[in-house]
């Protein structure tokens, strides 16, 4: 059996284009697998991004805070503030069962971003318990709004000083 030299040439080349073919295609299936990684990374990645911002703040919104000082006065004072990018023009405060006795800086109905009025109210006397919401209706605004009150903190204990007499 003779063996010709363009014979073994050509098997050679045959059995090198088979090694490097296969060797290209292993690395294609790995890269393929850590494309698919780094997309995914990327991905997720986008979603945090996207969580991290915060929303912008709704043209009206509310928020009701204690007053810094507790006023002596019949009523339970409430800061509402406009906590929005926008001022809020027609407010209306509605009650729910119980009785506002007052309504501090509300000028004719307007509240700019940032400004406060006071509302107070005598929970007590109508409904016999304290209410935990009241209700704003402003301009664009079709149904009242139900903003949440705080707590007030329950009052201290009058401190009182128990003194003996100075026997002399």
């Amino acid at each position: 059996m003779a063996v010709s030299y363009g014979d073994a040439a050509a098997w050679a080349g045959v059995v090198s284009s088979v090694i490097f073919s296969t060797t290209a295609l292993a690395v294609s299936v790995r890269s393929l697998r850590h494309a698919r990684r780094a997309a995914d990374a990327a991905e997720r990645q986008a979603v945090a991004a996207e969580l991290a911002v915060p929303p912008a703040p709704p043209p009206v919104s509310w928020q009701a805070e204690l007053p810094r000082t507790r006023r002596v006065e019949i009523g339970t004072p409430y800061v509402i503030r406009n906590v929005g990018s926008e001022p809020a023009t027609g407010v209306t405060v509605m009650s729910r069962g119980f009785k506002i006795s007052r309504i501090e800086g509300l000028d004719e109905g307007g509240v700019l971003p940032g400004a406060s009025f006071v509302v107070i109210l005598n929970e007590w006397i109508s409904t016999g318990s304290r209410t935990n919401e009241i209700l704003l209706l402003w301009d664009g605004q079709t149904l009242p709004v139900g903003i949440a009150l705080p707590p007030w903190p329950p009052e201290p204990p009058p401190i009182f000083v128990k003194t003996t007499p100075i026997i002399r």
